[in-house]
């Protein structure tokens, strides 16, 4: 009897040839079916042929069908031919053939066809045939490779799943869709189509792998073998996978077609932007591709606004901060800055300030580096500083668009700072950010660019410092006593705290002992006695004397009592705002 050998990565198995055409493919529907890319969902059928033989036929395959070598779209099969389709080769086995014919000429002799239709009679049997697991149980996880492995064990340990691989959709920088949700890779009709398919298939998997993580950056970094990908989740770097080296360079073309930049250069900085569509709304990332020693570096910023807070109250301030905050939103005139590092969350405070603005009644322009988020009824203006268009010059002609409201993406030079703060002064109200250790920092960033004491003392409203600190895996954090260190350190915030809680690490947090983060914020209000100390030659401690009156509380204490709520550990909080007190 008539059968084909079946021969995997994992092993031989015996497939036996009865009346009914065996299908092979990647769907388990098929009689034969293996989890491989370089099948097609329905591959090719072997089937009865005429004379009572038995033929292959390809089902207008991607990759197409190969019987010893090479590609035809039916071909009749003869005692030890060998059918090549992906990582599968099949071989056709009938015992009682006498002669060997050459591929797609002649028949079987007619005595070995009369025998051929007597076992044709015979009980057929198992419709399907699971080569997977007939090889050695190869189950859909073992026989992906590693780096899928990987990746999706970073993919499903996460606590909501809103949508999956197939629902996204990737769009170039000019707006067209590449490739669309649903497809696993673009078919070119081209002998590449099966190393495209990987590389996108690759891409689209740390794309959501992101996702599920609420990553804020993917590194793709080259290392001298291999490349190691990376993702920075919640504020610290996590490896995800390694892959081949040429693997990543092909994922690394697919980023460069999105971004509409140059391929075939690889000794320079380039930049650019490209888009995901993806559960009913859209996803911005920001790309940077630097050379290396082994290669060009990737680093891609996932803008995903879907992750971040969009209002005030969502921010997570103290009351009492809250209503200070959304008072300056809404006045007519003033300077309000935020301060902390790259990162911290600046940017995301000052759009909730934004957004408590009445749009339709006040003109609110912005100029930032780049624009990151698109803010509904406001004027936004992206720096330009190949053209000579930095913060400076854009403020000085902005000025002349009679603005109520001017958010200034970062006070980095003289002429801005001085710009801006004359601007708060004659009727705008003016917001920025600066790069200063905490609220009293601020001021003396002012100074030290040049600007005047009584610019700064009468222009500044308010500043707010933050810092984005990690919280607890819910799942497996544990509580401890305080040791006396921390009894001490915690004494002049938070009294009486019997149990602090730290990380442990399970696959919900990838071993990590967090999940999620949220700011702490120190805000500080410029009081008439603040304003007088600023006009004189100021300093830290008379500042800080000055706000011992009023309402006012340090990044470290804000981080402490989070510790006593239980939602962080005091060495998060140390290691976020040790130096601030």
């Amino acid at each position: 009897m008539a059968y084909l050998e079946v021969k995997t990565p994992r092993g031989v198995t015996k497939v036996p040839l009865a009346r009914t055409p065996i299908s092979i493919g990647r769907l388990p529907e098929n009689h034969v079916h293996f989890n491989d890319e370089g099948l097609s969902r329905r591959h090719c059928v072997v089937e009865p042929a005429g004379g009572g033989g038995w033929q292959v036929r390809d089902l207008a395959s991607r990759n197409g069908t190969k019987v010893n070598g090479e590609k035809a779209p039916t071909v009749e099969l003869a005692h030890g031919d060998t059918i090549r389709v992906g990582q599968l080769e099949i071989r056709y086995i009938d015992p009682e053939a006498s002669t060997r014919k050459p591929v797609g000429v002649g028949v079987l002799d007619p005595a070995a066809a009369r025998r051929a239709r007597a076992r044709a009679t015979e009980t057929e049997r198992g419709a399907t045939l699971d080569v997977e697991a007939a090889t050695g149980a190869v189950t859909d996880e073992e026989a992906r490779t590693d780096y899928e492995r990987s990746l999706m064990k970073t993919i499903d340990s996460a606590a909501e799943k809103p949508f999956g691989l197939a629902d996204i959709g990737l769009v170039d920088s000019r707006g067209t869709t590449l490739h669309h949700a649903g497809a696993a890779g673009i078919d070119r009709r081209h002998k590449g189509a099966d190393e495209e398919s990987e590389s996108i298939r690759l891409f689209k998997l740390l794309l959501l792998a992101c996702f599920r993580a609420r990553a804020t950056d993917l590194h793709v970094e080259p290392r001298r073998e291999d490349t190691t990908v990376r993702m920075r989740v919640d504020g610290l770097m996590v490896t995800i996978a390694t892959v081949s080296g040429d693997l990543s360079r092909r994922v690394l073309g697919v980023v460069k077609i999105l971004c509409q930049i140059d391929t075939s250069l690889k000794a320079q900085v380039q930049d650019g932007h490209f888009s995901a569509a993806v559960a009913g709304r859209r996803v911005d990332y920001r790309v940077s591709l630097t050379p290396a020693v082994h290669g060009q570096k990737l680093v891609v910023r996932v803008l995903d606004a879907g992750n971040a807070p969009t209002r005030l109250h969502e921010l997570g301030l103290l009351p009492w901060q809250y209503e200070k905050l959304k008072g300056m939103a809404l006045r007519d005139a003033g300077l309000m800055l935020s301060t902390g590092p790259t990162g911290s969350g600046k940017t995301t405070t000052i759009y909730s300030c934004l957004r408590e603005i009445d749009i339709d009644t006040r003109n609110c322009i912005t100029i930032e580096d780049p624009v990151e988020y698109y803010l509904e009824g406001c004027t936004q203006v992206p720096v330009d500083h190949k053209q000579g268009h930095g913060f400076g010059q854009i403020l000085r002609s902005v000025l002349r668009q009679d603005p109520d409201v001017i958010f200034v993406g970062e006070i980095r030079d003289a002429e801005t700072a001085t710009v801006a703060t004359q601007a708060s002064m004659t009727g705008h109200l003016v917001f920025s950010t600066v790069h200063a250790r905490d609220t009293i920092g601020a001021i003396f960033r002012l100074l030290d660019l040049g600007v005047e004491s009584y610019l700064v003392a009468n222009s500044l409203g308010m500043t707010i410092a933050q810092r984005l600190i990690r919280l607890l895996c819910p799942g497996c954090k544990r509580g401890v006593r305080p040791t006396p260190a921390q009894v001490l350190k915690m004494g002049k915030h938070v009294s009486g705290l019997a149990q602090v809680y730290v990380p442990q690490g399970c696959s919900a947090c990838l071993g990590t002992g967090y999940h999620g983060r949220r700011a702490l914020f120190e805000l500080m209000e410029v009081s008439e006695q603040i304003r007088d100390i600023i006009l004189r030659k100021p300093t830290i401690s008379d500042i800080r004397t000055a706000l011992e009156g009023e309402h006012w509380i340090s990044l470290q204490g804000f981080g402490l009592q989070l510790v006593a709520q239980g939602v962080t550990s005091v060495d998060e909080v140390d290691r976020v705002a040790s130096s601030d007190t």
